[in-house]
């Protein structure tokens, strides 16, 4: 378990190392997750996010958004909708929804070690601000796929980590949109608390082009907490 830990570790440094240059964008953001209804076969989730760029222009997102989840013994049916707000005094200020859907399929490897795969489709809303004011829409498929690796404890507290690769399929992103992504590779920890709350951490590098068609890195850093 050690050496495999150690081995997801130092491939994602050895990405970390070759993707950091001139073009590179860091963020932070912070997650609120809430279990509306949990059962067996049913989960409706509420979440609310903040994210800012840390480089000029430093804007900020405000979000919201639900989802449901029906479980299907390996499958797990998602859908739902974002809603995103992003802004700041020296861009075009607008708004996002988004509404998707998703199918996720987990298939056990040794133990309680599992992978995960998923596809999912978006479709985004854009509405900017201004004198200029418009609207604009697109669609886009991600396939994600990742393995969750539990840390025995005797403990009721536990840990899971959770690395991750995921590709975006897109066509004609909005014209406005600074962010249209290709690939991201992420890692996620999660540590189970003993109210059976959670606390999750995890690091995300996004490569994405701008309207100009100018490549770059987005290094994204996430604490949430789910009750």
């Amino acid at each position: 378990m050690k050496k495999f830990l150690l081995g997801i570790l130092g491939f994602f440094l050895f990405i970390l190392s070759n993707q950091v240059l001139g073009q590179d964008e860091f963020f932070h953001e912070i997650a609120v997750e809430k279990n509306l209804i949990e059962s067996e076969e049913w989960e409706f989730i509420g979440e609310a996010n903040f994210k800012h760029l840390y480089d000029e222009p430093a804007w900020r997102r405000w979000g919201v958004s639900f989802a449901g989840v029906r479980n299907i013994k390996r499958f797990r049916i998602h859908g739902g909708v974002k809603s995103y707000y992003t802004f700041n005094r020296d861009i075009t200020n607008f708004f996002e929804v988004r509404p998707w859907t998703a199918v996720q399929y987990n298939i056990p490897i040794v133990g309680e070690i599992a992978l995960r795969q998923r596809l999912k489709y978006e479709w985004r809303f854009f509405y900017t601000q201004g004198d200029n004011s418009s609207r604009e829409n697109y669609r886009r498929l991600r396939y994600q796929i990742g393995i969750d690796v539990p840390l025995a404890s005797e403990k009721k507290s536990s840990w899971v980590i959770r690395p991750y690769f995921e590709w975006f399929f897109i066509r004609d992103p909005a014209t406005f949109e600074r962010f249209s992504n290709e690939r991201d590779y992420g890692i996620t920890v999660i540590k189970s608390l003993k109210n059976e709350h959670e606390l999750f951490f995890s690091y995300r590098l996004e490569e994405f082009y701008n309207i100009d068609t100018e490549r770059g890195n987005g290094h994204i850093f996430l604490i949430g907490y789910s009750f």
